[in-house]
């Protein structure tokens, strides 16, 4: 062992990136109105208190402790950090939702607490062996996100809806005790195949949607009332990765580079759909459609077409919600220094590199992305909170790049 050091460190930050005046009900000068008299329109502008007024709104407070040590091995070749740490968000700010009966705008609210905890372990080695040098940097982090408090008697901040396809209920929310953002719906099992096992439910006294058909979900009775209700919706994913990992490769020999950059996430789920379901049964279609149930046998998974909407489709379920791992390769550069075949260049280096970008992805997600998620509104100052859910995005490119790097 050649270094050894521990490390302790704590500290806070605020952030008050939120629309300015929130303690105030603003007035806005945006609302256009007309009217007719003798078969002529008359437009005017119109004031109108734009959001509710929050005179307890206050800064939002990050605040993170860390606990590490740092250790270098075999004449500093080996090198390792390894480090728990604790960041909890205090106060965080939020746009409040609230009812349309209001008639206006919501105010952002110091919503409650959230905590981030987990530990993070890095290595890296770095020799030579003659002309050859290499090496290699790996970091692996597990991360564990938890909402803990909620500033409202309901213990939950209810998601937006109508974001997975129109006509659809709320699909994620913030509660404590789980994480930010977690989707919320029903769990299913598979799809009746006959009416032998739609009457078998029956009988047994299982929640079955009322007018249940062959090719439709099973969804499940959590709660054992024999009703399918809004009382049998649960957790069915967690946006956040549980893993990620970081691996950084490097190679040269007589004037020769190769680097290799990778990242990967693990743990954690996408709600996707690529299609708007609520409109008609003739809208677009992924190649998913080939696998619908239409007759017995055929899928477990997804359901028969109906005309328009349908429960099938309409009601959020873990259908929906697929396992998003993935590895990235970043990025991969080959370069080479032509002074090493040029000496009398009146250069310090005229190195030529090739690189790509997004080379290639290992996922199991059916998806364009696995990396790509859900934005949705920023109104609030703070981004929405919302993560996961990917409506069709579009991709990160893969690129290639040809360059030259010169040095007088």
């Amino acid at each position: 062992m050649d270094l050894l050091n521990f490390r302790v460190s704590w500290g806070q930050n605020c952030n008050s990136s939120i629309d300015n005046f929130q303690y105030l009900s603003t007035v806005a000068f945006d609302y256009l109105s007309y009217y007719s008299f003798n078969s002529k329109t008359e437009y005017s502008t119109g004031g109108y208190p734009d959001i509710l007024a929050n005179t307890d709104i206050t800064w939002e407070t990050f605040e993170q402790i860390n606990v590490g040590l740092d250790a270098r091995f075999l004449s500093g070749r080996l090198g390792l950090v390894a480090e728990w740490f604790k960041k909890t968000t205090k106060d965080w700010l939020v746009q409040a939702p609230i009812l349309a009966s209001f008639g206006t705008g919501a105010p952002c609210i110091n919503g409650g607490d959230i905590e981030n905890k987990g530990v993070e372990i890095g290595l890296n080695w770095n020799d030579h062996v003659g002309d050859f040098t290499y090496g290699a940097n790996v970091n692996f982090a597990y991360t564990k996100n938890e909402v803990t408090r909620i500033a409202n008697s309901e213990g939950i901040i209810h998601g937006e809806s109508n974001v997975l396809s129109q006509g659809t209920t709320e699909m994620y929310r913030a509660e404590v005790g789980y994480p930010l953002g977690y989707f919320w719906g029903y769990k299913t099992d598979g799809i009746f195949q006959n009416q032998a096992q739609i009457d078998e439910y029956i009988a047994a006294g299982k929640g079955v949607l009322e007018g249940a058909q062959l090719g439709d979900l099973i969804f499940r009775d959590l709660n054992g009332d024999g009703v399918i209700d809004e009382n049998d919706k649960t957790m069915i994913g967690n946006p956040h990765p549980k893993y990620t990992l970081g691996l950084n490769l490097n190679f040269g020999y007589k004037g020769w580079d190769l680097s290799l950059t990778g990242y990967g996430a693990f743990g954690h789920q996408i709600a996707k759909s690529y299609r708007s379901f609520a409109d008609s049964q003739f809208q677009n279609y992924t190649t998913e459609v080939f696998d619908r149930w239409h007759g017995e046998g055929t899928s477990n998974k997804w359901p028969r077409l109906t005309a328009g909407s349908h429960t099938n489709y309409q009601y959020i379920s873990d259908i929906w919600i697929e396992n998003a791992d993935y590895f990235r390769l970043q990025n991969i550069t080959l370069g080479y220094d032509l002074k090493r075949v040029l000496p009398q260049l009146p250069l310090g280096q005229a190195r030529i590199y090739v690189t790509a970008q997004n080379l290639f992805t290992i996922t199991g997600y059916s998806g364009m992305d696995p990396e790509v998620g859900y934005g949705g509104d920023t109104s609030d100052g703070d981004g929405n909170w919302a993560s996961g859910i990917d409506v069709g995005f579009y991709p990160s490119p893969r690129t290639y790049l040809i360059g030259v790097n010169l040095k007088f």
